[in-house]
C-alpha cells in the first residue's frame, strides 16, 4: 500500500477548496483555463529536463493574475495549491525550500488581490525580483546544496514574468474584467 505523505493532502484540500469557490465565481470558464494551462506547462515541462532548470513555468503569474481577478483569499490559495500541484506534476525537487517557498506564493496571491491592476509594472516586477532574490538568500542559507541549481533558474524565472507581466499581463486581466 503507498503512503500518501502531506504534499499530496494539501493539494487535494486545495482542490476542493479551489473547487468550492468556484461554484460562487462569475468567470468560472477563465478560471478553468488558467489553471489547465498552468498545469499543462508543468506536464510538458516534465519531460523537457533542461528547460525547467531555466526558470519557465507560469505558477507566478498565474497566482498573480487570480490574485487581481478574484480577490486575495482565492488567490492565495490558489498559490498554495497549484505551486505544489506544478511541482509534483512537473517531477521537480521537493525539499526543505517549500518551507519558505508555499508562504511566498500564498503572500504573492494575497498581495495581488490587495494591490489589484496596480501590480502591473513597476510594483508587480518588483514582486517578481523580490521573490527570486529571497529564494536565492534563503536558499544559499537553507539548503545550499541546491544554489548552483537555483541560480540560473531564478535569473530565467525573473527574465519570463517579467517580460510575461509587462507585455501580456495587462491584456489578459483586462480581457478578463
Amino acid at each position: 500500500m503507498m503512503k500518501l505523505d502531506w504534499k499530496i493532502y494539501a493539494v487535494g484540500i486545495g482542490i476542493i477548496l479551489l473547487v468550492v469557490m468556484i461554484l460562487f465565481l462569475e468567470k468560472v470558464f477563465f478560471f478553468l483555463i488558467i489553471i489547465l494551462v498552468t498545469l499543462l506547462l508543468a506536464l510538458i515541462l516534465r519531460f523537457l529536463h533542461p528547460v525547467k532548470y531555466l526558470g519557465v513555468e507560469l505558477v507566478t503569474l498565474s497566482t498573480m493574475l487570480v490574485g487581481v481577478v478574484y480577490g486575495p483569499v482565492i488567490g492565495g490559495i490558489y498559490g498554495f495549491t497549484m505551486l505544489l500541484a506544478h511541482l509534483i506534476v512537473g517531477d521537480y525537487f521537493i525539499g526543505t525550500y517549500l518551507m519558505w517557498l508555499l508562504p511566498e506564493y500564498v503572500l504573492l496571491g494575497v498581495l495581488s488581490g490587495i494591490f489589484g491592476a496596480g501590480i502591473i509594472g513597476p510594483l508587480g516586477v518588483s514582486f517578481i525580483i523580490g521573490m527570486n532574490l529571497l529564494n536565492l538568500i534563503l536558499t544559499f542559507v537553507g539548503e545550499n546544496e541546491r544554489f548552483a541549481k537555483e541560480l540560473p533558474f531564478a535569473v530565467g524565472n525573473t527574465v519570463i514574468n517579467s517580460v510575461l507581466l509587462i507585455q501580456f499581463f495587462g491584456l489578459i486581466v483586462n480581457f478578463i474584467g
